[in-house]
């Protein structure tokens, strides 16, 4: 094994790290066609004009033939590699059961029923959690939970008891409420209330409410933000969702809107944010100057020139590559006008 380490002076890299891993094994073939361009020009040189010869020569400064040969070579081998991982029959289940998921094609009882056969296969413990995650994020809580519980103990043993517990702590994982349990809880509460019958269904109006808001946030956030693209391949390399395949990460459909102007920014997404868990605040800061003995005025600027904005993205817990290669993506879509920093 041999330990490469990529940087942005790759320009095949600098292009591949950004695309759906759908389109890289096309990007190769179209490098490796330039490349063979580039040296099929070289042998009809003696017919060619001065100044198409003096063409040539610039071309072959800007491109170092070698050196791209051999980059291009250790790049076809990472894309053969990445194609064998994901023509594989378990990577297109779980991608076909995820998308599924997501996009609400798939019946919650179906999805559950490959969770349990990757759980049977005993596959790493993250992948099976990361199928019940999802469900329960999308499905305010898993259907089957308990059953599900009893197999992981049984086939991870009783530690993974404490994972389950750290991830209900924090919202990933939970058990989901039968409609029976709702209606027995708004009974209980209403007779314990003992108030007359026009607040009793105003308490009950509220708990519906809340109800279908947690039980269909999820389907709220997807129609209000555009989470999920249908459209063709071609369609979804303008937008942001190409890195998922036509689902377009929450965190960048945030940062997108944002970087809009009123009335588009934040405001058009307060009754969709509210959806989402956490606090919600907005701080305006202040640039603030204080004067000292040594301070010079800077340089007026010219006016016609826009300075760049620069926005900066802090993710708390972590942030996925793809994310990374969407924001970099919406960077561009704004003209140069904004430079995304993230941070994590």
């Amino acid at each position: 094994k041999v330990k490469v380490q990529f940087n942005s002076t790759d320009t095949l890299f600098s292009t591949l790290r950004d695309v759906n891993f759908e389109q890289v094994g096309a990007h190769v073939k179209a490098r490796a066609t330039y490349l063979k361009s580039v040296q099929d020009e070289k042998d009809g040189l003696q017919s060619k004009s001065v100044t198409e010869i003096k063409e040539y020569v610039k071309k072959l400064r800007e491109v170092n033939i070698q050196q791209e040969k051999n980059l291009l070579s250790l790049h076809t081998s990472i894309a053969l590699k990445l194609k064998s991982a994901v023509t594989d029959n378990s990577f297109t289940r779980r991608l076909e059961c995820e998308q599924g998921m997501i996009q609400g094609t798939m019946a919650t009882d179906k999805y559950l029923d490959y969770a349990e056969e990757v759980l049977c296969c005993s596959e790493p413990l993250p992948k099976v959690l990361r199928l019940l995650c999802l469900c329960s994020l999308i499905n305010n809580g898993v259907r089957r939970y308990d059953s599900l519980r009893a197999m992981l103990v049984q086939v991870h043993g009783i530690g993974v008891l404490v994972t389950l517990s750290n991830l209900e702590k924090l919202g990933l994982l939970k058990k989901q409420e039968s409609a029976t349990s709702g209606i027995s809880g708004l009974s209980s509460q209403i007779a314990a209330a003992s108030i007359s019958v026009a607040a009793a269904g105003s308490i009950a109006a509220n708990l519906v409410a809340e109800k279908v808001t947690a039980v269909t946030g999820w389907d709220a956030l997807r129609r209000r933000l555009n989470l999920v693209v249908d459209a063709s391949e071609e369609e979804r390399d303008g937008d942001v969702s190409y890195a998922y395949s036509g689902y377009a990460p929450i965190s960048v459909r945030l940062v997108e809107k944002a970087l809009r102007p009123p009335p588009q920014g934040w405001t058009s997404l307060e009754e969709s944010l509210k959806i989402l868990p956490g606090p919600l605040f907005q701080k305006q800061q202040e640039p603030k100057r204080v004067g000292l003995p040594w301070d010079i005025t800077p340089p007026v600027c010219d006016v016609s020139s826009k300075p760049r904005k620069v926005v900066v993205v802090m993710f708390i817990g972590g942030v996925t590559f793809a994310e990374v290669s969407a924001l970099r993506f919406l960077s561009r879509q704004q003209g140069g006008g904004a430079s995304i920093v993230v941070a994590t």
